[in-house]
């Protein structure tokens, strides 16, 4: 894996599956709400994922409100799979869903450390996901304090892998984008949105999923202070 020679460069991460286990908190939630709350099958955890996701970013480009947004999700999820549920009930169970999987959003143990050896380096934060959840999940594993900056879409009205958010986030540092480094897990949204914007990257390969792929890559964040020159 090639080095990246940098000095004092501004260090931008991912949140959810970067420094933040978000996929097992968000199938521990969802197994629960079907199970629990909705009393239907668990075997459509991608159907709720891609409707989540589409409502979401309906809420980031301003479309509907976030309110509308939760509401719409757990509606349309119940439709598809023939489940009538009142607005009332879907609020209730939105909530609940959405509480464990604050709750069980846990940072993986390599990243405190990681975060320790860039302590000279200005950090910070480009996530699609909501302010506060993302505030939410920073405090709850200590990891607020390392950064300075918490960029997300409703800051901008663009959602990764939009150039924008990459161009707002090295405005709001006053830095250059070649003086900025992003680290995430997708290669799509963190890799090359990051990359087509002008900064550089270097995708966190936790699964080891492009293991025969000639990219910049770590499999871990232990492995971050060898692929920057501190």
């Amino acid at each position: 894996m090639q080095k990246l020679k940098k000095n004092n460069m501004i260090i931008l991460f991912d949140l959810d599956d970067t420094l933040i286990d978000s996929e097992s908190a968000h199938l521990l939630a969802f197994d629960q709400m079907c199970q629990e709350h909705l009393k239907i099958e668990n075997n459509n955890a991608q159907n709720w994922i891609t409707i989540k996701n589409r409502n979401l970013n309906l809420f980031f480009e301003g479309k509907i409100s976030l309110e509308e947004h939760r509401l719409n999700s757990i509606i349309e999820f119940c439709k598809i799979n023939d489940f009538k549920i009142s607005k009332a009930e879907a609020e209730k169970v939105y909530q609940q869903y959405h509480l464990l999987l604050l709750q069980s959003c846990k940072a993986f143990p390599d990243v405190i450390p990681a975060l320790i050896e860039l302590k000279n380096h200005q950090l910070g934060i480009i996530s699609n996901g909501i302010y506060s959840d993302q505030i939410y999940k920073l405090r709850q594993n200590k990891l607020l304090p390392f950064f300075s900056k918490i960029i997300v879409p409703e800051d901008i009205g663009f959602s990764k892998p939009a150039k924008e958010i990459f161009f707002y986030a090295a405005q709001e540092f006053g830095a250059s984008l070649s003086n900025c480094i992003y680290i995430g897990d997708s290669y799509e949204l963190d890799y090359l949105g990051s990359m087509n914007a002008g900064m550089r990257s270097i995708l966190l390969d936790r699964k080891k999923i492009y293991q025969n792929q000639n990219r910049k890559k770590i499999y871990s964040l232990n492995q971050l202070k060898f692929a920057i020159e501190l």
